[in-house]
């Protein structure tokens, strides 16, 4: 099976009968066919971090998905939309300094 993965990833055998697969980050790897049935596969594919590849079509648009330009100019899930991020407030603040204030003169011993 022939496979392109956005993501680095390990592929552990469902029954441990083999010794794990690693696919590289943005590249194509042919593995062997029970990686389908493994759980990262499964949640990789879900999120589509991993893409099956089945001809020459499919490669052509697993490399155009994987394009650096577009992922910058993608939103990212889960960003804000124009809302502002909050400021800090000192409101609730309690931590105290044991150190003199700057301004007030300091006792000479």
């Amino acid at each position: 099976m022939r496979i392109f993965s956005k993501k680095a990833l390990q592929f552990d055998h469902p029954t441990n009968a083999e010794k794990p697969v690693v696919v590289q980050l943005n590249s194509f790897a042919d593995v062997p066919d029970w990686v389908q049935h493994s759980t990262m596969f499964q949640f990789a594919s879900s999120d589509e971090s991993v893409l099956v590849i089945y001809s020459k079509q499919d490669e052509v648009v697993a490399e155009m998905s994987s394009d650096p330009i577009e992922k910058a100019t993608k939103p990212r899930k889960g960003a804000a939309k124009g809302k502002p991020e909050a400021e800090p407030s000192d409101e609730g603040d309690t931590e105290t300094t044991t150190e003199p204030a700057a301004d007030q003169p300091q006792e000479q011993q």
